[in-house]
C-alpha cells in the first residue's frame, strides 16, 4: 500500500506540472491558431490515432505482466512493435495524399507524415516505459514526462509564433517522441533490445491480442468525431468540439489519468501477492469519485471564466458544450478501471467483450447526433457514458465479485463531498444575479469556497481520503498546518 500511495504523491505531482505546461500550451496556441488551422491538426491527430491503435497489438505492456522479465523478452518487446508498426507507417505515409484529399485538405498530407515519423520514434523507448512501469518507477517516469511534456509545449508555441500553423503539432510531436527515447535510452541505455528476437513472441500476441482490440475500438471511438466532424461539416467545427472535450477532460488528466498508469501495476502486484482485488477496486472508486465528481461541477459551474481564461473569448461559443458534457462525464469514474482490473486477472477476453458491446452503441448514438450539430453531439454523452458505466460495472462485477450495494456504499461519502463543495460556488452565482458569467475574481472566490467545502465534506464523511492526508500531515508534521491538521482523530474507513 505504500508504494501505491508513493504512486500516486508521484502521479500527482506529474499531472499537477503537466497540467499547467498544457494550460500554458493551449492558452498560448489558442490564441496564435485560429479555429481553423486547430480543427486540421485534430483531423491529423484522428487519423493518427487510428494507426497507433493497432501497436496495441503488440504492447510492450506485457512485460508487466510476467513473472520474471529476461532480455529476450523485452527483445521479443520491441522486435513485435517495429514489424507491427513499420508497415503501418510506410503505408500511411504512401498514403497521406490521398487522406489529405478525402478532406479536401492537401496540407494534410505532410501532417500525417510528420507525425508517422514521430510514432516510430515512440516505439524505441516502449519497452523502457513498461520496464518502468513494472518496477512502479512512477518517480522516473514522472521527471521523464515532464521533461516531455515541457519540450513538447516549447516546440508547439514556439512553431505557432514563428507561423507553421497546424504543422506546429506534428513537428512537436516529433520533438516530444525525441525527447522520451532519448531521456529514457539515457536512464536505462539497454542498447541490446534492438537485437531482433521473437522469443517470447506469444506472450506478446497473446497478451496484445484482446487487450490490442480494446486500444482499437477504444482510439477508434475517440477519433470518431474529428473524423466525421472534418468529413461531413468544417474544420471550424472540429476545433470547437475538440477543444470543448479538452476543457472537460481538464480533471479527467488531473485525476483518472495518473490513476491508470498507476492501477494496472498496482492489481497486477496485487493479484500476484493473493491481495484483496475487491477493496482495492472499491477504494479506488471511492478515491476516483471524491476528486474527480467536484472538479467536474465545479467546471460545469465555472465553464465561461475558465474558457475565457483558457483559450480566450475566440472560443466562447463552446461554454455551452463544456457545461453539457462535465455533467455527462459524471459517469465516467469505473470506465477507467475495467482495463486495468480485467487485464490484471487475466481476463482480457471480456474487457474485449465490454468494448464490443458499449463501443458500437455509443458510436452509432454520436453518428446519430452529428448530424444535428454540435450540441447534439455534447447531449448524446449523456447516453453513452452512462451505458459504458453499466457495461464496465457488469463486467468487473463478474470477476470481483462486488455486491452493488457496495458500490453505493464507497461512493456515497464522495457524493456528499461533493454537495458540500459545490455549495459555495453556487452561493457565489446566487449573489451574483443567478449569472454563471462570473468576473475573475468572483471565479477565484468560488474555487476558494469549493476547496474548503471539500475539506469540510472530507472531514464531516470521514471519507478514506481525510485519513490519507492525515497520514501526509503526521509524516510532514514540523509544518505548522500539518501538526493542525494532525490533531483531528484519524480513523481508517474501509470501503463497503
Amino acid at each position: 500500500m505504500a508504494g501505491v500511495r508513493r504512486a500516486l504523491l508521484f502521479n500527482a505531482c506529474e499531472r499537477y506540472v503537466g497540467l499547467a505546461i498544457n494550460f500554458g500550451t493551449v492558452s498560448v496556441t489558442s490564441r496564435l491558431l485560429t479555429p481553423g488551422e486547430v480543427g486540421l491538426s485534430v483531423i491529423g491527430l484522428g487519423i493518427m490515432t487510428l494507426a497507433l491503435a493497432l501497436r496495441e497489438f503488440v504492447s510492450p505492456d506485457f512485460l508487466i505482466q510476467r513473472t520474471a522479465v529476461s532480455r529476450p523478452d523485452v527483445r521479443t518487446a520491441f522486435t513485435v512493435l517495429l514489424l507491427l508498426y513499420g508497415p503501418v507507417a510506410v503505408g500511411l505515409a504512401v498514403l497521406a495524399p490521398r487522406l489529405a484529399g478525402f478532406y479536401g485538405e492537401p496540407g494534410l498530407a505532410g501532417y500525417i507524415r510528420v507525425v508517422v515519423a514521430a510514432g516510430l520514434l515512440e516505439t524505441l523507448s516502449s519497452p523502457i516505459l513498461a520496464l518502468l512501469r513494472r518496477d512502479m518507477a512512477f518517480g522516473v517516469i514522472a521527471a521523464l514526462n515532464t521533461a516531455v511534456a515541457a519540450a513538447g509545449a516549447a516546440a508547439t508555441v514556439g512553431l505557432a509564433a514563428l507561423g507553421f500553423g497546424f504543422m506546429s503539432f506534428a513537428w512537436a510531436w516529433l520533438a516530444a517522441a525525441a525527447t522520451t527515447s532519448a531521456l529514457a535510452l539515457w536512464y536505462r541505455p539497454h542498447w541490446w533490445m534492438f537485437v531482433p528476437s521473437l522469443a517470447s513472441w506469444r506472450s506478446a500476441v497473446g497478451f496484445g491480442g484482446c487487450n490490442g482490440a480494446v486500444a482499437a475500438l477504444g482510439r477508434f471511438y475517440e477519433a470518431l468525431p474529428q473524423l466525421v466532424l472534418g468529413r461531413i461539416l468544417s474544420a471550424d467545427v472540429v476545433a470547437f468540439y475538440n477543444r470543448a472535450g479538452m476543457v472537460v477532460t481538464l480533471p479527467d488528466r488531473l485525476v483518472l489519468s495518473g490513476v491508470f498508469s498507476v492501477a494496472f501495476p498496482a492489481f497486477a502486484a496485487a493479484v500476484r501477492q493473493g491481495g484483496d482485488v475487491k477493496r482495492a477496486y472499491l477504494l479506488a472508486l471511492s478515491h476516483i469519485t471524491v476528486f474527480h465528481w467536484p472538479a467536474l461541477l465545479l467546471l460545469g459551474v465555472l465553464a465561461h471564466p475558465a474558457v475565457l481564461i483558457l483559450m480566450g473569448p475566440q472560443w466562447a461559443g463552446i461554454v455551452p458544450l463544456v457545461r453539457i458534457m462535465s455533467a455527462a462525464c459524471l459517469f465516467w469514474f469505473p470506465v477507467i478501471l475495467t482495463q486495468p482490473v480485467l487485464v490484471a486477472l487475466g481476463a482480457q477476453r471480456d474487457n474485449l467483450v465490454a468494448k464490443l458491446v458499449a463501443i458500437p452503441v455509443c458510436a452509432a448514438v454520436l453518428c446519430a447526433a452529428s448530424l444535428q450539430g454540435l450540441e447534439a453531439m455534447a447531449l448524446s454523452q449523456a447516453i453513452t457514458i452512462p451505458f459504458q458505466m453499466a457495461v464496465a460495472l457488469v463486467a468487473v462485477r463478474r470477476h470481483v465479485g462486488f455486491a452493488w450495494s457496495e458500490v453505493a456504499g464507497a461512493v456515497w461519502r464522495s457524493a456528499v463531498v461533493t454537495a458540500l463543495s459545490l455549495s459555495g460556488p453556487l452561493a457565489v452565482v446566487v449573489l451574483h444575479g443567478f449569472d454563471l458569467r462570473l468576473p475573475i475574481p468572483g471565479a477565484l472566490l468560488a474555487v476558494v469556497l469549493a476547496a474548503l467545502g471539500w475539506i469540510a465534506g472530507l472531514r464531516l464523511t470521514r471519507h478514506p481520503v481525510f485519513a490519507e492526508l492525515l497520514l501526509l500531515a503526521a509524516r510532514g508534521g514540523r509544518s505548522g498546518m500539518g501538526r493542525r491538521l494532525a490533531r483531528f482523530p484519524a480513523r481508517r474507513v474501509p470501503a463497503r
